[in-house]
C-alpha cells in the first residue's frame, strides 16, 4: 500500500497565535502500516539495490525503482511485527495502550534510507495545519552501517531514539554525533579486537584484507589494523568490494588475491558485497585459502552450498548469537498475497517463493513474468521459514521490547527499585527525548548481554 507520508520543509514562523508550517512537497513510499496509540517505525534493507536515476535537477525526480527482493530482510519485517502484536495482548506491558508501526524499505541505498527516515518523521498531510510533534516516537533501522549514520543524522535532531539490529561500526557510538543512537548488537571496536586475537592466537603474520566500500568495512579494517600492527601482523594488501561495482572492479580485488602470496584473508564485508567476490574466487578456481569473515558474512547461507563449500568451507570468524522463535514460525508461514493487504512487499515475496507473480499484481513492470494461478505450494522446507538459529532477527525483536520497556517507563512512572506505579503521562504527552533518555537504561543490559555472548563463539563452518 502507498500512504501520503510527508518530507517536509518546516519553517516556523514566530506570531502571536503560534508557530504556521508550510508543505513543500512529499514523497511516495510503499509501507507496511498498523494504526497504534503510539507509532515505531521501521527501516529495513527489504530490496539489495535501487536502480540508477539520472537526476537532471530541472525536474522533479522519479520515484526509485528497488531490485533484488531479500527474504532475510522481509522476515526481519516480520518480526518487528510479531513483537509489536506480543506487546499489544499483553496485559502488564504497556497496558491499555496499543502500538502501531510503519514500516519502510530503505532499498539497500543510503539516498533511499534518507527519503525513509524522512518519511516516517513527518506528519501526514490531512494534519499539517499545524506543527505536530513527529507521528513516531522511536525508531527500528536499520543493517548497514552506511545507512545507519544516514538515519542516526537525520533524527538526531529530533530526539527521536534509534536502535539498530545490525549496524556494528564504532563510529555510531559517538554519542556527540548520533546522541539518539543505540543498538541490539555490540560495535565492531569489540569485533576488531577479538579478530586481532584470533590472528595472534593462530600465528598468522601475513595476511591480506578485503574492506567493502562503505563505513561498516573501512571502520572495521582501520581498528582491526590498528590492533594487529602492534603485535608485529603485517597486511599484505586491502582490496575493495561493494555490491554495486562493475565488474572490472571485483576482477581488480580478485587480481590482488592472485598475485599475492597471503594464505589467510580476512573479509570485513557485508554478505551483500562479498557475493561478487565469492562468485569470481569460484570461477577463477582460487584454493587454498583461509578465509576468516566478520559477523556480515560468515554465517551466509551461501557459504553452504556446495560449490562455494570447497573455497570457504573452514572459514573462521565470530557470530552473532543465534535463538529459536518458535512463535514466528506460524507468523512467516501466514504469508500469502491471497491474504496480505500488503500487495507490493508480499507479491515480490510470493515470486522470489514460488515463482509467479498473483494476477492482482500484474502490471507493465512484469509483464514478463508468470502468473499464479492460485493453486502454487510453498516449500516450507526453505530456510526463510527455519527459526530455530534466528541471529539478526532477534536483534529486532530486542529492539522492539526495548523501546516498549522504555515507553512503559515513561508513562507508568515505574522506577526499577520501588514497585509503585500509576499513570504519569499519557500516549499523547510523551516525547521521542524522554524514550530517547529512557532508552539508555533499557538497552543497557541488553548490549552486555549480547556482547558476553557474542564474542565467546567461533563459527566453523564444516
Amino acid at each position: 500500500m502507498y500512504i501520503p507520508n510527508i518530507f517536509h520543509l518546516c519553517f516556523l514562523l514566530c506570531t502571536q497565535t503560534g508557530f504556521a508550517c508550510k508543505l513543500l512537497a512529499k514523497f511516495e513510499m510503499q509501507s507496511m502500516l498498523k494504526e497504534g496509540d503510539i507509532m515505531i517505525g521501521g527501516i529495513f534493507p527489504i530490496y539489495s539495490k535501487q536502480e540508477n536515476i539520472l537526476f537532471s535537477f530541472d525536474n522533479k525526480p522519479p520515484v526509485p525503482e528497488c531490485k533484488g527482493f531479500g527474504l532475510r530482510a522481509f522476515r526481519w519485517t516480520r518480526t518487528m511485527m510479531l513483537a509489536i502484536d506480543e506487546i499489544n495482548r499483553d496485559d502488564h506491558l504497556l497496558p491499555n495502550i496499543s502500538l502501531g508501526y510503519i514500516i519502510v524499505d530503505s532499498c539497500s541505498s543510503p539516498t533511499n534510507v534518507l527519503r525513509a527516515a524522512l518519511t516516517l518523521m513527518s506528519t501526514s498531510e490531512q494534519r499539517f495545519s499545524q506543527c505536530h510533534p513527529p507521528p513516531i516516537l522511536a525508531l527500528i533501522a536499520e543493517s548497514a552501517s552506511t545507512q545507519s549514520l544516514v538515519v542516526a543524522g537525520a533524527v538526531g535532531p529530533f530526539k527521536i531514539p534509534l536502535v539498530s539490529y545490525f549496524s556494528t561500526c564504532a563510529c555510531l557510538s559517538d554519542k556527540t554525533k548520533y546522541p539518539t543512537f543505540f543498538r541490539t548488537i555490540p560495535s565492531d571496536y569489540y569485533q576488531a579486537k577479538a579478530l586481532a586475537f584470533l590472528v595472534r592466537q593462530y600465528g598468522w603474520t601475513w595476511i591480506g584484507v578485503i574492506q567493502s566500500d562503505n563505513d561498516y568495512g573501512r571502520n572495521g579494517i582501520s581498528a582491526f589494523t590498528k590492533e594487529v600492527e602492534a603485535h608485529g601482523v603485517c597486511i599484505a594488501f586491502v582490496g575493495t568490494v561493494l555490491r554495486t561495482y562493475p565488474q572490472s572492479k571485483i576482477l581488480e580485488a580478485v587480481e590482488l588475491i592472485k598475485q599475492s602470496t597471503v594464505k589467510v584473508i580476512l573479509a570485513f564485508v557485508p554478505e551483500r558485497d562479498i557475493y561478487p567476490l565469492m562468485k569470481e574466487v569460484v570461477k577463477q578456481n582460487i584454493t587454498g585459502i583461509q578465509w576468516i569473515g566478520s559477523e556480515a558474512w560468515v554465517t551466509a547461507d551461501s557459504l553452504s552450498t556446495p560449490e562455494m563449500f570447497k573455497y570457504f568451507g573452514g572459514t573462521i570468524g565470530f557470530v552473532v548469537r543465534k535463538m529459536a522463535m518458535p512463535k514466528l514460525a506460524p507468523v512467516l508461514k501466514d504469508i500469502s498475497p491471497y491474504n496480505d493487504s500488503e500487495s507490493g512487499f508480499v507479491s515480490d515475496f510470493w515470486e522470489t517463493l514460488v515463482g509467479c507473480r498473483p494476477p492482482s499484481s500484474i502490471n507493465y513492470l512484469h509483464n514478463s513474468t508468470k502468473v499464479c494461478s492460485g493453486t502454487e505450494k510453498v516449500d516450507y522446507t526453505n530456510k526463510f521459514f527455519d527459526v530455530t538459529q534466528l541471529r539478526v532477527a532477534y536483534n529486532v525483536y530486542q529492539g522492539v521490547y526495548a523501546i516498549a520497556h522504555a515507553l512503559h517507563q515513561g508513562m507508568f512512572c515505574e522506577k526499577p527499585e520501588s514497585n509503585v506505579s500509576g499513570l504519569c503521562l499519557n500516549a499523547s504527552q510523551i516525547t521521542p527525548k524522554l524514550v530517547s533518555f529512557i532508552c539508555i537504561e533499557a538497552l543497557t543490559g541488553l548490549i552486555i548481554e549480547n556482547f558476553s555472548l557474542t564474542m565467546l563463539y567461533f563459527l566453523f563452518i564444516r
